[in-house]
This record gives C-alpha cells, sequence and structure tokens, in this order.
C-alpha cells in the first residue's frame, strides 16, 4: 500500500489523541496521589500480579521502559514507601519488586482518579462496539510490529484458551 495522506493525517490523530489523554490523566493522577503515569501504572501492574513480587525487568518490559528508566521510576517509588525491593539469596542479579501497604493506599487514591479521568476523556465517548473496535485495531497494530504480549497489553485478563 502506498502512503497517502490518510495514513499519515491517521497516525497524527493517533498522536494526537495519546498526548491530549495522557495529559489529563497524568494530571488528575498527579493531583490526587502525586504520581506520574508510569509511577502509577507500575503500581498498577504489581497489584494486578496478585501480591506475588515481579522482577523488575519483568515491569520495565511491561511498560516499554528501559532498565534505566525502570530504576529511576523503582527508587522514587522506593523512597517513598510505596514499593519494596528484595534480592533472592539463591539468585543476587535478580531484583524482586513488590507493592507496600502504603502503595496500595496510595494506589488506590491513582486508581479511582485515574478511572474517573478516563471516563470523562475516553470512554464516554465511545460505545461498547466502538471501543471493542479500537481494541481490535491497535492489537491488529501492536501484533503487526511483533509487540503484543498478554502481560503487557492485556493486564489481569486470564490468558486466552487455546
Amino acid at each position: 500500500m502506498a502512503d497517502t495522506q490518510e495514513q499519515v493525517t491517521a497516525w497524527m490523530n493517533l498522536q494526537q489523541v495519546n498526548r491530549v489523554l495522557e495529559g489529563v490523566l497524568e494530571h488528575r493522577v498527579k493531583e490526587v496521589a502525586d504520581l506520574s503515569l508510569p509511577e502509577y501504572e507500575a503500581l498498577f501492574r504489581l497489584q494486578i500480579a496478585s501480591g506475588h513480587p515481579l522482577q523488575m525487568s519483568e515491569i520495565a518490559s511491561q511498560l516499554i521502559n528501559s532498565p534505566s528508566g525502570m530504576t529511576r521510576i523503582v527508587d522514587r517509588l522506593e523512597r517513598d514507601g510505596l514499593i519494596e525491593r528484595e534480592t533472592p539469596a539463591d539468585n543476587r542479579r535478580v531484583v524482586l519488586v513488590k507493592l507496600t501497604d502504603h502503595g496500595r493506599k496510595v494506589l488506590n487514591r491513582a486508581d479511582e482518579a485515574f478511572r474517573q479521568a478516563l471516563r470523562e476523556s475516553f470512554s464516554s465517548h465511545l460505545s461498547e462496539a466502538e471501543l471493542a473496535d479500537l481494541r481490535r485495531l491497535m492489537r491488529k497494530l501492536l501484533e503487526g510490529n511483533s509487540a503484543w504480549t498478554p502481560a503487557r497489553c492485556s493486564p489481569g485478563e486470564p490468558p486466552a484458551s487455546s
């Protein structure tokens, strides 16, 4: 398929929607819980892990973040008492991260604000069918670029049966 102005415009609109929604969500989460969106998402993914610690490399992969960027996020979350890091005695190369009780409380506040802002700025403008179509199209783009993984793209959902 040849490049067309429609393709470029669609891509630009996708970027604009992402920036607008990210700005709204980031503002609300920052205002309520003093968290950035990547910090909120890291805490959210730790909560989804149902109490078992995640490796820093797993979180970085799920957030599509560099190891150094993930270290900065985890440093701040640990400094604020929201997470704990531990290194297993049997494998000193692994760093595990888990949510603290204080982290759960902060996440609950942030999550309520995030979901309200998401409803107001995103889902209130789409029907259930449109939302399903959008999700299907995003998955198609991610799969086409070898970037779809269930842990990253469908966190908290049970694995699809084969």
